[in-house]
């Protein structure tokens, strides 16, 4: 195809639709069997499925707030109301509007305030115990999440763990089942050292409903989790960054996170007071889990950790800061690879910097350190090229109809 011939229709796109007052109406049905448990939302002639697995499953919902919070930034991108045909929890919806109100100045031209209603508001009763369910991708946050929980060093923030969820269908390819199947095995053999019970949970919403990746994905998370209400009453995420480096607008971060919780479901950000070398220095001293921890997503079709990869290679930096030797690899970075360790934001910068100077608390040295100060200049030098090409994406990105043409043009062409 050429591109030329293409050009005045990606003209056309740039004229963004005209809000309608109609509302969104949201419905949800479900399918359950011995074995597994089916829960679609319908939203926009959309519909959007979570399968959930486990030894045990969660119970009847007593509301919809799950598919309400998956289907907001759909509404919120839309411009229009969202209106539940069924029960939501009024504490829920407080609080979305605290929510909305954030993302709207935060990103103003991809998402707006909008009303929503429900033909039931009620409130379901409330659990005392603090039984937790923990979004678990085997990755180095989530395990450091369910491991301090697990080893009751959090104070009186204790959460006791009820289930560890793996959502198949974000990182994970659903139709990948060997990809699938490891990555299951890699979560199991974590949670298995803390008898801590795996649910799984298979969902299309990113596929179908999410726009924005870096932005949405909390709300996709805690709709997963949002699952088990009934059957535990705090949602635990890991933290992506710690408070000495928070990059804002992003979908999981201590502002908005909380803004997803019910009085029923509270959602807990747990990590925010560790640096990711802090972490990986608390797993090291505490378990045998290291090996078991899965980082990879730019090649998640292996189901294991490719090595080589931005993610990769700076988990593999966060374990030598702390003095281990990074296991679980199918490769692991040399000098010139970690060197040339590739940029893909300005904040990847942080991380480097934030292995160094754990290295230099803990009096740790190794060859790496050179690689990682000579990658922190030649990111400095390409950060200008960075923030072009940075902005040139997000003002395409803001017109959701000429940046899917964009999409597809690109990946006819490829």
């Amino acid at each position: 195809m050429n591109p030329i011939k293409t050009l005045p229709s990606l003209l056309t796109s740039l004229k963004r639709p005209v809000a309608s007052g109609e509302p969104l109406l949201l419905h949800v049905s479900e399918e359950r069997t011995d074995k597994t448990l089916t829960r679609t939302m319908h939203l926009n002639g959309q519909s959007v499925y979570f399968k959930i697995a486990g030894t045990e499953l969660p119970p009847p919902l007593p509301t919809w707030d799950f598919a309400v919070i998956a289907g907001l930034f759909t509404a919120m991108r839309l411009n229009r109301p969202l209106h539940v045909c069924g029960p939501a929890s009024t504490s829920l919806l407080h609080n979305l509007e605290d929510f909305q109100e954030t993302w709207a100045v935060w990103l103003p031209d991809m998402y707006h305030m909008i009303r929503i209603t429900a033909d039931r508001e009620i409130e379901p009763p409330v659990m005392t115990d603090r039984r937790g369910v923990f979004a678990f991708s085997g990755g180095l946050d989530s395990t450091f999440a369910i491991l301090r929980h697990h080893m009751k060093s959090v104070g009186r923030r204790i959460v006791n763990p009820a289930a560890a969820v793996l959502i198949n269908g974000f990182d994970l390819d659903i139709s990948n089942r060997e990809a699938v199947e490891k990555a299951t095995g890699s979560a199991r053999a974590i949670l298995d050292e803390m008898g801590i019970p795996l649910a799984t949970v298979e969902t299309n919403w990113k596929s179908v409903m999410c726009y924005n990746w870096g932005m949405e994905h909390m709300a996709g998370i805690i709709a997963c989790l949002a699952q088990f209400q009934g059957m535990a009453d705090v949602a635990v995420v890991g933290s992506d960054e710690g408070l000495d480096h928070l990059d804002i607008p992003w979908g999981c971060n201590p502002i908005t996170n909380p803004n997803l919780s019910s009085k029923s479901l509270r959602v807990h950000t747990e990590g925010i007071g560790f640096t990711r070398s802090q972490r990986a220095g608390f797993i090291v001293e505490n378990s045998n889990l290291a090996p078991h921890i899965r980082v990879c997503w730019e090649n998640a079709h292996t189901g294991t950790n490719c090595g080589t990869c931005e993610k990769c290679i700076r988990t593999q930096l966060n374990f030598r800061a702390v003095g281990a030797e990074p296991q679980g690899y199918l490769k692991t970075a040399g000098f010139w690879r970690i060197a040339t360790i590739p940029l893909r934001n300005l904040g990847d910068n942080y991380f480097l910097r934030e292995s160094l100077r754990e290295a230099s608390r803990r009096g740790v040295r190794g060859w790496w350190r050179l690689a990682c100060a000579i990658a922190i200049v030649k990111n400095v030098v390409l950060s200008p090229w960075l923030m072009l090409r940075n902005h040139l994406k997000h003002t395409i990105r803001k017109n959701e109809n000429l940046y899917r043409q964009i999409r597809k043009l690109v990946k006819k062409n490829a």
